[in-house]
This record gives structure tokens, sequence and C-alpha cells, in this order.
């Protein structure tokens, strides 16, 4: 069989359906089609298994699983997210003052009424709904072509009462909404039409926008190919995807046409912003088309196709296997898998926001300001508009998430002078916000280690104390790693000599899953044990490998003969000669220093490890500001 690309082949949602005990395939096709389509070779569980779920089980991936004909639907009806509903056209909520109108939606009865979000709904033909709850809805729905009177207050204490028809309105999964010069998508899934939706509020909004808010807080993501295409309505023609199949071979997604806008985007991400929108919100940042704010994303790097009955007639009827076929990368060549999405602004979610609304203003006429430049885009911020706007603490949130080499100046009638991120959480917000560390000072790599304290990648004792000189043992190493990569594993111990619930257990078993550390083949980690700079060296050109695919070529198309018979790496061990090679020249340097003056047996300190850490994200782009 080959790789049966059907129209849900770029499907990659996180989305969990459960499994259902009326099945009609077989336990030897499922395997067949695994063994053909699923990204990695099956285990040897799965040719033991004698049921679907021994199956799935021994696969272990929890986007690859068996759809009855019911759960495909409702598969289908959740990525595309669109329902309908017969009403008055507005959402509401229920106060004591009355009904209050939210929102409005397109093509309902009540915008074309002329109401407004901020109305407030006192009577329903004539029955009073003050104070407001539930059991008004009744009043207010009904059938379509019906009609209600409402009578409505206006926040100006104006009141007047409206005719409004009940019509049939669909909710969109994508709403395009332009208020004060900025114009805002929100996307809560990406279905076939999504991309769509993008283009229109593209055209018809970008003339007015300064900028475009895109919100993808809680959008766990749909069809990869809707994905591309919002991307490339922003940064324009090129490769935006690409997936690696479980040959090794790659296909890419392309956008072949110009962007349709040159204003930069603020992305608003959450921890279950997944799939479909780390595509676009990883593309965003990786083109310099303006940046991501909120927590890092989800982490999900795979994509799936589903066999159904339109591929594998034989098989189906109704129902179907989702498999998961790619590896999928960004625009950039990083995964996203684990990793997630870093924002540009690593801002608590309550507060991100209020930071893209300060960050929307115009530049000022007069005044003093802030400029910010940030991923190759200027934004303005007015600290004293944003505390008369009782902003203050989103003001320090977003003044704490600038790492310190990040460029800000401030503006006043005397002129434009540079100030560093702290100087300015100093004058303008909460100083006692800083997430920099107190005893680095003094390290040859401050900067770098104080930029990952404010992306919440280096964790330190508690107190502010990273202890920068001291040297890193193996299961700080091994933590460190998993803190950067979002990943643990908190189950038993794979090594003898690492205890059940040690503060290392979770990270060391998580990074010895993945291939970064491995034990001493006799079932001990030896975690007390300091690492030496050659373990350093293999341990973090595993990583470059891991996060970029090119950089994964690049080794593969190393020659270990030549590397063996290079002054400079034949001082390595073997097992480390192609990873130092990837650390040093895949693109320039990304050790803490040249690899001449590296002594390869020497201990390494966690400054050292912090700065190669930096270099890796920072040279990748995985660090973009």
């Amino acid at each position: 069989m080959k790789h049966i690309l059907h129209r849900l082949a770029a499907a990659v949602g996180a989305l969990a359906l459960c499994l259902t005990s009326a099945r009609a395939l077989s336990v030897e096709d499922a395997r067949a089609l695994l063994e053909d389509n699923y990204v990695d070779k099956l285990p040897a569980a799965a040719y033991e298994a004698a049921t679907l779920d021994e199956l799935f089980a021994a696969i272990g991936d929890p986007y690859t699983y068996y759809m009855s004909a019911t759960d495909y639907e409702e598969f289908t009806a959740a990525v595309e997210s669109e329902t309908s509903v017969t009403g008055i056209g507005a959402g509401v909520e229920y106060t004591a003052d009355g009904i209050l109108i939210t929102s409005i939606l397109s093509g309902g009865g009540a915008e074309q009424s002329g109401l407004r979000p901020g109305d407030l709904i006192i009577a329903i033909d004539g029955v009073d709904c003050v104070p407001a709850s539930t059991d008004h809805r009744a009043l207010i729905i009904g059938e379509e072509g019906t009609h209600v009177t409402l009578t409505v207050r206006r926040p100006d204490g104006a009141t007047s009462d409206y005719r409004i028809e009940r019509r049939t309105v669909t909710l969109h999964n994508t709403t395009v909404t332009f208020e004060d010069g900025v114009a805002t998508i929100d996307c809560d899934s990406f279905g076939l039409q999504t991309a769509q939706y993008f283009y229109d509020g593209l055209e018809q909004y970008d003339g007015e926008a300064s900028l475009w808010v895109v919100d993808l807080r809680g959008n766990t993501g749909g069809y990869a190919d809707s994905a591309v295409g919002a991307l490339g309505a922003f940064t324009g023609f090129g490769p935006k995807l690409y997936y690696r199949l479980n040959d090794g071979n790659y296909f890419y997604r392309i956008y072949l046409a110009e962007q349709m806008t040159e204003k930069p985007a603020i992305v608003l991400v959450n921890g279950y912003s997944a799939s479909a929108s780390e595509i676009l919100s990883g593309g965003i940042r990786a083109e310099d088309a303006g940046i991501v704010v909120g927590t890092r994303t989800y982490g999900k790097g795979t994509a799936q196709i589903v066999a159904d009955e339109n591929s594998y007639p034989d098989l189906f009827s109704g129902d179907s296997l989702k498999i998961t076929a790619y590896r999928f990368y960004c625009s950039d060549g990083n995964t996203t898998d684990r990793i997630g999405v870093l924002p540009t602004l690593l801002v608590g979610s309550d507060y991100a926001a209020d930071v893209a609304s300060l960050l929307s203003a115009e530049q000022p006429a007069r005044g003093e300001y802030l400029t910010l430049e940030l991923n190759g885009n200027t934004f303005y911020l007015d600290p004293a508009a944003a505390k008369s706007a009782g902003r203050g603490d989103a003001l320090s949130e977003l003044l704490s998430a600038l790492p310190p080499d990040a460029s800000v100046a401030r503006v006043t009638s005397s002129g434009a002078d540079v100030m560093t991120p702290a100087g300015a959480l100093a004058k303008y917000g909460d100083p006692a916000q800083s997430r920099g560390f107190a005893d680095v000072a003094d390290s040859a790599y401050a900067s770098e280690i104080n930029t990952l304290a404010t992306y919440r990648i280096l964790g330190g004792d508690g107190k502010g104390h990273f202890f920068p000189h001291r040297t890193l043992t193996r299961a700080e190493l091994a933590t460190m790693l998993a803190q950067a990569l979002n990943v643990t594993n908190g189950g038993a111990s794979t090594f003898s000599d690492v205890s059940d619930g040690s503060w290392y257990c979770g990270g060391v078993n998580a990074i010895a899953s993945l291939g970064f550390m491995r034990g001493f083949g006799d079932g001990r980690f030896v975690p007390n044990a300091a690492l030496t700079q050659e373990q350093l060296i293999a341990v973090m050109g595993r990583l470059v490998r891991v996060l970029n695919f090119h950089a994964d070529d690049f080794a593969l198309a190393l020659d270990g003969e030549a590397l063996a018979e290079n002054e400079l790496f034949a001082r390595l061990p073997a097992w480390a000669r192609t990873e130092a090679s990837v650390l040093t020249q895949y693109d320039g340097n990304m050790l803490y220093a040249d690899l001449a003056g590296v002594d390869p047996q020497a201990p390494v300190t966690r400054e050292q490890a912090a700065a190669t850490l930096y270099n890796i994200l920072k040279t990748l782009d995985i660090l973009a500001y």
C-alpha cells in the first residue's frame, strides 16, 4: 500500500475521541495499514496484539485510533466547529440589571435592528426581565421567521423598543472584527473554510488596521492546509510546512500567492493551542511577520491521515482509522513536538489579551512613551495610558517578559534614549516581577542565563539563585533539558540508581526515553556524576538534530572517516564526533566556546551548559524576539 492522502490527510487536531466496541476493522487489516503509514517502526508488541485495543496500546500514540461511523462524524464536526442557531442573533449574559448583549452575530436580526454590544434588554414582549436569569431564555428563542419585541436600555440610559426577527445564523469557527484601528481574528479551529475567513477579513479591514491580533487560545488544531493558507496571507510565497514520512523522505506545503498584509500580527496562544495553531504561530514567529504572546503552546508536532471508505472501500463503511503518519516542521525547519512554540513574550494567560491591547497602541503624537523592537517589528507602549486604564499589572507582566538584550527606547520631547528591559521595568512597572537570577552578574554568560530565566527555561534554587560556576551533574543536565523541552516522565525509574520520587527522576526518565542521554550499560545512570565536556557536546548535538530537521540532514550527510581524520574532532570519542560537528559547524558555533579550547574530559559548569542551550535556541530561532 502507498501513503494515501485523504481529505483529512492534514488533519492535525489534538482531539481525544472515545473508542467504541463496535468495530468492523480486523486487527490484521489495521496492522497492515499501520505498517504502511505509521510514522515510526511498529514495536514488537504490536505484532502480538490480538485486539485493536491491544494494538493501539502497544503503539502508545494518543493520536492513532479507530473511529466508528459516529465517532468519525463527530470528529469531522469538531474540526469544522461550524454550527447553526436560531434566535435574535446575539450573545448574551444574564445579569442583575437585565440581559446584557455581549456580541452581535453577523446576519442576525439583532444586527439588522441596530443593537450593539453593551445594550441591556430589560423587557421581552412586555415581560420585565430585571433581574435576568436563564428562565428568560425561553422568551427570546423561537421559530425562524417569528418576531419578538425587546425593550433595550442603551449605555447612555436611553430606552427603546426593537422588533427583532428570529433568524437562523451560522456560527463560524473564525470571526473577524475591527475596533479602534485593530483588526482581530478569533480562530477556534482550522476547518476547511478557515483560510478563506482569514482572506476575507484581511481584504475587508487591512486598509484601516494598524496591526492584526490573531487569537488562537484554546485552538487545538484542524486542517494543516488551512493553517498554511492563513500563514501565507501574512508571510507570502514560500514553503510553510514540512512533513517527514516513515521512510525518511519529505514533502512540503507551499503558499503560492503574495502576502495580503504588511502589518504585524500579534498571535495569542496558550497551553491548549496545538498542532495547526502551532503551524501558524510558529510560522509567524519564524518569518518575522509579528510576535507570539501568551504561554508555551501544547507541543504537538505530528500529523495524521484518516483511512476511510474513500481511500480503502474494502475495509471501511462509514468508520475509519486515524493514523499518525508524519512528523511536521514549521517553515524554519523547527519541530513543535513536545517543545511547542515559545512565545516572543511569555506572559500569564490572564494577561495575554491585555498585553496585546497595550502593544496595539499607535505611535503617540506627543508625551513620553516606549518603542519596542520585537522580532523585526516595532511596537509602541504608553505606560501612563496603561496605568490610567487599570492595566498596570499587565504592563509589569509585559516588561518582565522582555529578555535582557531586547531593544527598548524611551521617547520624550528631548529625543530617544536606549533603555534596558530591567530599567524599563524599574521605572514603569514592578521590579519585584523580574525573572532574572541574583547571582549571575559576574558570569560571562549572564545575559544568556537570564534570557532563559525570562522564558522559564532555567530553574534555580527557588530563591533567585542559579549558581553559575558550580559543576553540573548528569541529573542537573537532564532536568535542565526536560524543562527546556517541556517534558517529564513521572513513572517508575528506568535506572537502578535513580530513586522513584527523586527531584530529578521525571527529568532523567524523559530525557533518557528521548535518547538524549544514556546510562552506562549496567542499568545505572550515575545521576550525581559530574558531566564531562564531551558528554555535553554529544547531548547538545542530539538536541539540535531533534529540534531542526535541516540540522539532522546535515548530520546524516557527514562522513565519519573524515571526522576521525580531522584533528579537531579526533580528540573526541567516536560517539561524540557527529554531534560535535552539528553543534559547531551546522550554523556556526553553538557551543559556549570554541571547540579547540575545550578539554573533552573536563567537567562542565552550569553556566557553560546554560550558554550552550541558549545558543542553540537562539541560533535555531526557537527564541525569536
